[in-house]
């Protein structure tokens, strides 16, 4: 049976994923009690795994996919976009994004993103990866993430596990590069004014940036 692309990276999150759910354990001990979330673009099996105590937790995505998985789950959904959230001023306690903001657009949307997460998050916990990791986490692919965009068409089909699993065409992998936008720490530091960030490092280097407001 052929392996997906998420089995795959899956391998590689079961290196990072109990480092960083202990971390957000740590920086908001308020998650054992009563906080209500908002976890923009995320899915109820990362909270199943965190077995936080607070029931309230409202997962948002712009797709209703997986609308019946969530509410079963016994999480709350809605179907929203994340760079114009439908919530009042500090309506939740936490805003939560983990590896979302690079799919959002370009600057502009992630500045928006970045926005409503400040506005509607008394608190604010966002990930996401560092655009000068040599490593591009979505194609498990070193490098290629710095070249431009038709030449990494082209060479993620052969150098690339993403391409090896996946074996796209050329369109289908601009496609998939043009759905990615990795961010500096810069850029953060821009759209995040007064927050604190710290790295998630690998072998010495930062891999990816976390972003809170507590």
């Amino acid at each position: 049976m052929a392996m997906d692309i998420h089995q795959v990276l899956a391998i590689f999150m079961r290196r990072f994923r109990p480092g960083r759910m202990k971390r957000i354990r740590e920086l908001f001990p308020e998650l054992d009690v009563n906080c209500n979330v908002l976890d923009v673009g995320g899915t109820w099996g990362w909270w199943k795994m965190m077995g936080v105590g607070t029931p309230d937790i409202t997962i948002v995505n712009i797709d209703r996919v997986h609308e019946q998985e969530v509410l079963d789950a016994g999480y709350k959904f809605s179907s929203a976009n994340g760079c114009d959230l439908p919530y009042k001023d500090g309506q939740f306690e936490l805003a939560f994004s983990n590896s979302v903001i690079e799919h959002v657009g370009g600057l502009k949307e992630q500045g928006l993103f970045a926005r409503e997460m400040l506005r509607c998050g008394r608190k604010l916990y966002l990930q996401t990866p560092n655009k000068w990791f040599p490593i591009e986490p979505h194609l498990v692919a070193p490098f290629i993430h710095w070249l431009p965009e038709g030449i990494q068409s082209y060479l993620v089909r052969w150098l690339s596990v993403w391409g090896w699993v996946n074996r796209p065409t050329v369109a289908e992998s601009r496609e998939f590069i043009r759905s990615i936008r990795l961010m500096t720490l810069g850029e953060l530091q821009a759209m995040f004014p007064g927050c604190s960030i710290e790295a998630e490092r690998f072998f010495g280097l930062p891999k990816s940036y976390i972003v809170t407001r507590r």
